[in-house]
Parts: structure tokens; sequence; C-alpha cells
């Protein structure tokens, strides 16, 4: 059989052609793929910002009576917690010497229950430990060098504790902490896609001075959706617990354990600093559910503790895409 000749030759493309179709190609793939995300996660986005406080009148918390049979206190399963920039920031060797026997932490606690004078060496040795606190809660620190590491993206990530100064309670929390009647216990700010009932996490809460492994503020706070998908609703399960160094340190009133799912380091550090014994008085249990609107100001009150809250709707912004130099690449 006889083969004709070809009168077509092979296609050929220029090098530069071929240079701008794959930076195109590429572009706009990478553009496909922040579309998806932004689209994922765009959705019914809010940021919301609570404030936790107590409420220091006597009169108010005995208008009920408390009692330990009737609170069944118990955390949710799930559970999660705000993520923080100080949960990536401590490294094992700063915990191995917070906890050791020679810590200054450990050393400022031994002090506190030792009911002796102090010289001037042991009051340096209380001042060490201080700054020492100070510092591991402000950071910044050393990241730990095994497992993965991901830094926070303030932007577009859910269940991230922002910045101070991106707040709009600075004037309300200032008011409750110079306030005689009240104590700031949790200030939370961060943002999430706000789910239907059946999907939404409740967030862990914790807040005020440590006892016995137990924050005085205890408990979890869940944003959703009502059936309606037209109005956000703020579950809240919190407890405050009253203690006193009179009372019986085997009291009537049981806690729940706090999930190890929600516990960190800084909060090891924490307790190895600051954590004192002391028995249960009473403990105030809020059970409340409450629809709001959104980019309002909602106050949800009760006899011993109260919540400021605002909701307020957000869109993440899409990923940047990185920058091509196509005369470059031609």
């Amino acid at each position: 059989m006889q083969h004709l000749p070809n009168k077509y030759p092979p296609l050929s493309i220029a090098p530069a052609i071929m240079s701008t179709l794959s930076a195109a190609l590429l572009s706009a793939l990478l553009l496909a793929i922040s579309t998806s995300a932004q689209g994922q996660t765009s959705q019914r986005w809010f940021q919301i910002e609570v404030s936790i406080f107590s409420n220091e009148s006597l009169a108010d918390k005995d208008e009920e009576f408390w009692q330990a049979e009737h609170s069944e206190l118990s955390y949710p399963d799930p559970l999660r917690r705000l993520d923080q920039l100080s949960d990536l920031l401590i490294t094992d060797q700063m915990i191995a010497g917070a906890t050791s026997e020679s810590s200054p932490l450990n050393s400022l606690a031994r002090l506190e229950e030792a009911p002796i004078e102090l010289d001037a060496e042991a009051l340096a040795a209380s001042e060490r430990a201080e700054q020492l606190i100070q510092v591991l809660a402000t950071g910044p620190q050393l990241a730990r060098p095994e497992g993965e590491f991901k830094f926070l993206d303030l932007l577009r990530d859910s269940h991230v504790q922002l910045r101070p100064q991106d707040s709009d309670f600075q004037q309300t929390n200032r008011a409750l902490e110079r306030s005689s009647e009240h104590r700031l216990l949790f200030h939370g700010l961060w943002r999430e896609s706000v789910a239907d009932p059946r999907d939404a996490i409740p967030l862990y809460v914790q807040g005020g001075l440590l006892y016995n492994d137990q924050h005085e503020l205890q408990g979890s706070i869940t944003l959703r959706f009502n059936d309606n998908r037209d109005r956000i609703v703020i579950d809240s399960n919190l407890w405050l617990i009253e203690y006193s160094a009179v009372a019986d340190l085997e009291s009537e009133w049981q806690l729940p354990a706090i999930p190890e799912t929600v516990k960190t380091d800084l909060d090891l550090l924490a307790r190895n600093g600051q954590n004192l014994r002391a028995g249960i008085n009473r403990v105030f249990h809020m059970e409340q559910s409450r629809e709001m609107r959104s980019a309002e100001f909602h106050y949800i009150d009760h006899p011993a503790m109260g919540i400021v809250i605002q909701v307020e709707p957000y869109e993440p912004p899409p990923l940047p895409l990185p920058e091509f130099d196509f005369e470059e690449a031609n």
C-alpha cells in the first residue's frame, strides 16, 4: 500500500506562546481554587463578640435557692475551644521548667502556702515568678519543633481569638472591670460559619480564678440558626462556682471533669502557677437560649452572671493569587 506524503507538517508552537498558555492555565486553576474555597467559607459567616461577667450582689444571688441535687452540670460532646496564638507558642521546655520542683511558679505556690515572713531572697523569687506568669500569658514564645505547625489565618479561619484592637467591647469591658458590682470573667472575639442546630459545635468557656483545677466560670455556649434560619440563637450552659476557704472541701456539689479535648498547655502552666484550694459554697447554673438579630447588642440576664453579645455578618476575603510576571516568562 502506497503512503501518501503528509501535506501538513507537525504542529509547532513557539516557546513564548507555550509559556503564556501555561501561565494562563495556572492563573485560571488558582482562581478556580480560590473561588471554590471562598464559596465554601463565605456562606453565612459572622463575627461574634461575647463578654461574660459576674454579678457580685448577694441579694440578687439569693433570689433563687440553689441546690446541688437540682443542678445537672455536664459538657456537651463534641466540644471545642477558641484557637489562640499562645497555644502554638508554648515549648516543651517551658512546660518542663514551669512544672519542676525548682520552678519559680512552684516556688511562688509554696511561698503562698507557707505562713512565714518572707525574706529578701524569697520576695525576689516571688517577683520573678509573677513576671514569668505575665510572660507566659502574653508571649510570644518559640513554637515546638516537633509535630505539624500551622499559622492561624485571622481573616479566614474559624474560631480563632482575634486581636484586642479588633474588639467593639473595649469600653464595655473597661466599665465591667472598674465596677464594684461586676467582674469580667470571659471575653471572646472570633468568626465562624453559623450552622444549623444539628451541625453546631458548642464552644468551651472558662474564666475567673482557678480553684481545685476548676475556674470560677465553666461551661459552654453554642451559636446556631433557628429553625427558620432568620435568627441566630445562643444557647448558654454555664455555671459560676462560689468558693470559700472555710467551706468543706468534700462538697455536695459535683463538678464535671474538663474534657481532655479542650485542655491546652497554657492551662497546665496556669494550674501550676495559680491553683488555689477551697471548698464550694454554691454553684449558679445558667441555662438559657436567646434568639438575636445580627448587628445588634444583646444582653442576657441572670441573678449571678450576665452575657453581652453582638453578632455581625462577615465576608471572608478571597485567597490572594500569587503574582506572575508574564514578560519574564516569555
